[in-house]
């Protein structure tokens, strides 16, 4: 993610790389989903259609609208730590208020949690071919990337991508792609906000960051620089899922993930992963994700997370949502204070298609040091937008366009 904030005569920047024609989506449903006990927001609740391919994930404040070419019957919504809910389908344009039970445990957990971690996720790993798809598959997604200079929003963008995955049984990432069909970038027209600072990232992370597939860390070499400990079990939905806890033990050159690591109990497919860089050694993590800065600037990140959401639809299981924060300092060495960042991306799979799959040429592909005003040309087109799924923006974001909008008009 290419994280260059400019100053820019434009309102809004609508760019394309290629044209599609999706299918007409008739049927919508918006709302917010909330905890049944205390009420308060669910962010990143799985939401999809039974019997389609369509899906969508929360926002930050519990909302989400979800839109289909064809009349659902049933919504599910699915969270880590809560049953499933499933509601029918309220009506064309509804909102509606989602309540999800937490989901407690019932089976004797000490059984469940005393197995090995290293057995568990070595058998994991075993039945990748048998858990994930056998074949191509083109997903419908749609990006977002945010950037805060302390707590105010000062670059927005979106994007409507298109990724191939490619079979699970054939060589760690093979023909893997992303590319950008439609995207739109606002950003802040104030020169106090201009900066500009290159990580690795942008839209490729849902290749590139696919740990069952790409799957570095799953490998017995890299597995030794861990301790493994089993945690409670929790529920994914109906699933037991076994939750395993990585610790790095050992010191290497590169920055060690820190985090969980989600399995289900049942078919042994991994499910999530929520990792972090161990951030005591913040020197090697900027020599992992800064690619470049002005001289003179200091660049000190203190997080960097990663989430990596799957879901099983007809037992296979496959990518739905993928989650990058970083949070950093950047001062200039004659200046005494440093202001702090927050860079968030987040795709989520909002359609599938599956059998005689075009690759996408790798020209038009992004790469992690690829940004999303790279590829992109100039299309004002804002009615496309109303063609497809989105993660809806938080009350804090819609402001955030808001504000910069007057400002860029008075500019």
């Amino acid at each position: 993610m290419k994280l260059k904030l400019i100053l820019l005569s434009l309102l809004v920047c609508f760019s394309a790389m290629a044209q599609t024609d999706p299918q007409v989506l008739r049927f919508s449903v918006s709302g917010t989903v909330v905890d049944s006990e205390d009420g308060h927001a669910l962010q990143y609740v799985n939401i999809t259609v039974q019997g389609q391919q369509y899906a969508t994930v929360t926002n930050s404040d519990g909302g989400f609208i979800i839109k289909t070419s064809e009349e659902p019957e049933w919504l599910e919504f699915n969270l880590l730590g809560y049953k499933t809910a499933r509601i029918p389908y309220p009506g064309n344009g509804s909102d509606i208020k989602v309540r999800m039970e937490r989901n407690k445990l019932t089976l004797n957990e000490a059984i469940v949690i005393s197995g090995d971690p290293y057995r568990i996720i070595d058998e994991a790993i075993r039945k990748i071919r048998n858990n994930y798809s056998s074949q191509s598959e083109l997903f419908e997604c749609f990006y977002r990337e945010t950037i805060q200079k302390r707590q105010r929003y000062i670059y927005i963008s979106e994007a409507v991508a298109r990724m191939i995955k490619t079979s699970y049984a054939r060589e760690p990432i093979f023909g893997d792609r992303i590319t950008i069909d439609k995207s739109r970038v606002l950003v802040s027209p104030e020169k106090k906000d201009t900066l500009s600072v290159k990580v690795a990232g942008g839209p490729a992370q849902a290749v590139d960051l696919d740990i069952v597939k790409n799957n570095d860390l799953l490998t017995t070499k890299e597995l030794s620089n861990y301790t493994l400990k089993m945690e409670t079990p929790v529920m994914i939905g109906d699933r037991i899922q076994f939750a395993i806890r990585l610790i790095p033990t050992v010191i290497q050159p590169y920055p060690l993930y820190e985090g969980m690591i989600y399995i289900d109990r049942e078919t042994l497919a991994f499910t999530r992963f929520d990792l972090n860089y161990d951030m005591r050694d913040k020197d090697k993590v900027t020599r992992l994700i800064l690619v470049s800065k002005p001289a003179g600037l200091r660049f000190t990140p203190t997080e960097v997370t990663l989430r990596y959401d799957y879901t099983t639809s007809e037992g296979i299981t496959r990518v739905s949502y993928v989650r990058t924060s970083m949070r950093f300092k950047c001062d200039w060495k004659k200046r005494l204070l440093r202001t702090d960042f927050t860079a968030i991306s987040e795709l989520v799979t909002t359609d599938r298609r599956s059998g005689n799959i075009e690759l996408i040429p790798r020209k038009e592909s992004f790469s992690s040091r690829d940004a999303l005003s790279d590829k992109a040309i100039m299309d004002f087109d804002p009615e496309f937008w109303k063609e497809y799924n989105i993660i809806e923006p938080t009350e804090s974001l819609d402001k955030a366009i808001g504000r910069i909008k007057k400002q860029t008009d008075r500019n």
